[in-house]
């Protein structure tokens, strides 16, 4: 009887995770000098970030992370575009506003990094879940937190 092969460990998705860990733990540490409310954020952001991070590295080095059916998983290419979109969300933010720019943004990201093959009901999805998040985000800053997000000229 064979073994089933056995998977190699992405020492690259290790050191990613490991390096946001780390920038979680700064945002954590920092956070303890600002108010309970402006530190809703910060902490909210790190605390997920930290556990995602954890999950990741933990299935990273266990030799656990689902092989890319996508684009290359350690090509240069998938973190250009991811590049990109970040550059283009930053440079549209003024213009398009948040909303817009947020759920464009989210969008591609979530298109850049799937490891699935594309079909309409999970680029439906994706579309779904992006309008939600970024929607949910403004209502959480503009009506909760009292945060000016950039309206957009352009609508």
């Amino acid at each position: 009887m064979v073994a089933p092969p056995t998977r190699r460990a992405d020492i690259g998705a290790a050191i990613v995770a490991a390096l946001l860990m780390a920038i979680a733990a700064g945002a954590l540490w920092q956070s303890r000098e600002l108010s309970p409310l402006g530190a809703i954020f910060p902490r909210t952001i790190g605390a997920a970030l930290l556990v995602t991070g954890a999950v990741v590295l933990w299935r990273t080095l266990a030799g656990r992370a689902h092989p890319s059916r996508g684009l290359p998983r350690d090509g240069w290419m998938r973190g250009a575009l991811m590049v990109v979109v970040m550059a283009l969300w930053i440079a549209l933010l003024e213009r398009a506003g948040f909303a817009v720019a947020g759920v464009v943004a989210f969008f591609a990201l979530a298109v850049i990094t799937d490891r699935e093959p594309s079909t309409p009901k999970r680029l439906l999805g994706f579309l779904v879940v992006a309008l939600v998040v970024v929607i949910g985000f403004q209502l959480l800053f503009v009506q909760g937190l009292k945060v000016q997000l950039p309206a957009g000229r352009w609508f």
